[in-house]
């Protein structure tokens, strides 16, 4: 059930940088290939010039998606889900306990589901409702299709009233509905891919990034496993923690404004997000302009173990805090590194972010790790 509340925040992910990689195998007319899988037997297909924005959550999850543009989140995605138990009504109201309060709360059923096509699928069933992120109205349909063993759930994501013929939402219905009347269930057919093989260090652990392409080297343990090594790179460590590194992905912005606005996107489809800790390398002076708006639970503090590779003292803030999720508490543990000074600087180009994020009662397990990667990072 938990995937189900994934795809209601995908334009979350649609603001990050994910991997992107559609097609270039012929589409419908009007639309384009976001992706084509003879794994798992399917094509699937979204508005011709909206940037495809596929990304793998987990080795058990990959979601498919196309937004409208950098400006625009109005988007459609694609994820495999497992089958229902149950009818399908009774199986969208539980799902619908799982949102956090901020959007539960203003969440609205306009639409119960009820039967309607998907491509070729065998059963389908939609449901439209309307909630409110961040200060926006949304609107959202989706279809939960099943064929054969298969359960998948389509989402289209927009702003404004679903009754309202001038709002976004009504706008570009057409494109939503055109990828699915295009979307097609094919014959699976097996795909065997090599195992990769990866250059390891002194201590055995092993190289999972491409410097030319993501700008850095991470080395993580043997037994991690690597979900995606790209310009974005993130491996499981066990069922309940994590890591992910990449590219920060709001530049011109002040480091602080930068966890500010982490804290306030986390907060509106989480519950409970707390601070529990600012950490600098260097000493601050707490009176600095940069803290006038100080919106944060905790000022920071003085770590001098905080380490990101060969990042420079001066340019690196941690931040640590826990939230709560689907009834679970997980904390996190997050560094920065920049090539700018850090208080009341602005992110450049070079800026990198490194999380770890593990249930609380595992948190402490790891840690110690954590720290040990981040001194072999290199940029």
């Amino acid at each position: 059930m938990r995937k189900f509340i994934a795809l209601i925040s995908i334009f979350i992910l649609c603001c990050a940088a994910m991997i992107s990689c559609g097609g270039t195998e012929e589409a419908p007319e009007g639309l384009q290939v976001v992706k084509i899988s003879k794994e798992h037997g399917f094509k699937f297909y979204g508005p011709e010039g909206w940037t495809v924005l596929n990304a793998k959550i987990d080795s058990d999850t990959e979601v498919y998606a196309t937004k409208m543009s950098s400006v625009n989140n109005t988007s459609i995605t694609l994820a495999k889900a497992p089958m229902p138990e149950g009818d399908i009504k009774d199986y969208f109201n539980k799902s619908l306990k799982e949102f956090p309060s901020s959007i539960g709360d203003t969440l609205t059923v306009v639409t119960e589901p009820a039967k309607t096509n998907f491509g070729n699928a065998k059963e389908a069933y939609k449901v439209v409702y309307t909630y409110k992120y961040q200060g926006y109205d949304f609107a959202c349909m989706q279809v939960f299709a099943k064929n054969g063993s298969d359960f998948y759930i389509f989402t289209y994501t927009s702003y404004g009233d679903v009754t309202d013929e001038t709002s976004d939402y009504r706008i570009y219905l057409e494109a939503a509905e055109l990828a699915i009347e295009k979307f097609e269930f094919t014959a699976k057919e097996a795909v065997n891919e090599d195992a990769p093989e990866y250059e390891k260090d002194a201590d055995g652990y092993k190289l999972v990034s491409d410097s030319a392409i993501a700008g850095y080297s991470l080395y993580i343990p043997e037994e991690y496993e690597v979900i995606v090594s790209d310009a974005y790179v993130t491996a499981k460590i066990s069922e309940g923690a994590n890591i992910s590194m990449s590219k920060a992905t709001s530049v011109g912005i002040s480091i602080l404004k930068y966890l500010e606005d982490r804290k306030n996107e986390l907060s509106a489809l989480t519950d409970n997000v707390t601070d529990l800790a600012i950490t600098l390398k260097t000493d601050y002076n707490p009176d600095s302009p940069a803290f006038d708006d100080w919106k944060m639970d905790v000022m920071p503090t003085v770590d001098k173990k905080l380490t990101f590779g060969d990042i420079a003292d001066n340019h690196l803030i941690g931040y640590e805090y826990t939230y709560e999720y689907g009834g679970v508490k997980y904390h996190v543990y997050q560094v920065l590194g920049v090539d700018a000074g850090v208080l009341g600087s602005s992110i450049g180009a070079s800026g990198y972010v490194f999380t770890y994020t593990a249930t609380e009662a595992e948190y402490a397990e790891h840690i110690d790790e954590i720290r040990l990667i981040l001194k072999k990072v290199r940029f």
